[in-house]
């Protein structure tokens, strides 16, 4: 479909989105489902606080620092 979702390709998963805060440094991985509203960068628009990589899954997805400082995430 060129890269579009129906409205129900989604229904049925979690969104996970990956913020970097450039103030603080933090990594922010906000999780989302249900009716929460997910706005997504524009193409070409450059935002510092925009979501740099994001995913949906049907799985549950943990996440947890390596030893190395390494982010693993493991699907439950």
């Amino acid at each position: 479909m060129g890269g579009f979702y129906t409205g129900t390709d989604l229904a049925d998963k979690v969104f996970y989105g990956f913020r970097l805060d450039p103030d603080t440094g933090n990594l922010n991985i906000e999780i989302l489902d249900g009716d929460t509203p997910v706005s997504l960068p524009q193409d070409n628009v450059i935002d510092k606080y925009d979501y740099k990589q994001w995913f949906w899954s049907k799985d549950t997805v943990q996440f947890e620092w390596g030893n190395k400082g390494h982010l693993h995430m493991r699907l439950i």
